[in-house]
């Protein structure tokens, strides 16, 4: 693990969610195509697997969203659609710089049919979203024959790159808990 990962696991606490990203939600509508600038399309990728030695019988799954801040400045979350409840988000925020940040969600467990889907942002202009160099992520928890499995996608707006880091991130099949990490420049 990296230095900042250790530091960010060590000194993180979880703190109040700031009461203006949720005020007004957007959805993927707000951000429009704009002519300067060639989205890439969103392609959904699979979240690596784990299998943990629990068999014990869960009702609700824990969900690490979490983001490394490579903008040069501060970056802010909102949320578009949330399944369900919100711990807290790890401080510092804003996130500063070169640093890790994120939310943590308790959910329900998908069934099959039914996935448990988050949808939500980081940007460097919070106040205009889709002005800021933002990039939209959705992650889709599954249920395949008891078994859970997940799915993300990332949409980057004016200039931003948001990499899914694929070796930070799982799922646990049995317990449907979540690390979902993005970088985000």
């Amino acid at each position: 693990m990296t230095k900042h990962w250790n530091r960010f696991l060590a000194g993180s606490m979880l703190s109040l969610f700031p009461a203006s990203a949720l005020a007004a939600p957007l959805t993927a509508a707000d951000f429009p195509e704009r002519p300067d600038y060639v989205s890439i399309r969103a392609e959904s990728i699979e979240v690596p697997a784990r299998k943990s030695s629990s068999t014990a019988l869960v009702t609700r799954a824990l969900q690490n969203h979490l983001v490394l801040n490579q903008t040069g400045t501060g970056t802010y979350l909102g949320i578009t659609l949330l399944t369900d409840t919100l711990i807290g988000e790890y401080g510092p925020y804003p996130v500063r710089n070169d640093t890790y940040g994120g939310h943590l969600l308790s959910a329900p467990l998908p069934t099959p049919g039914s996935p448990v889907i988050q949808q939500y942002y980081w940007t460097d202009n919070p106040t205009a979203p889709a002005a800021g160099r933002t990039c939209l992520y959705e992650v889709e928890v599954y249920d395949i024959g008891g078994s859970c499995a997940a799915h993300v996608s990332s949409s980057p707006y004016n200039g931003a790159n948001c990499p899914f880091n694929m070796s930070m991130s799982y799922i646990d099949t049995t317990t449907c808990e979540i690390q979902v990490v993005w970088d985000h420049w």
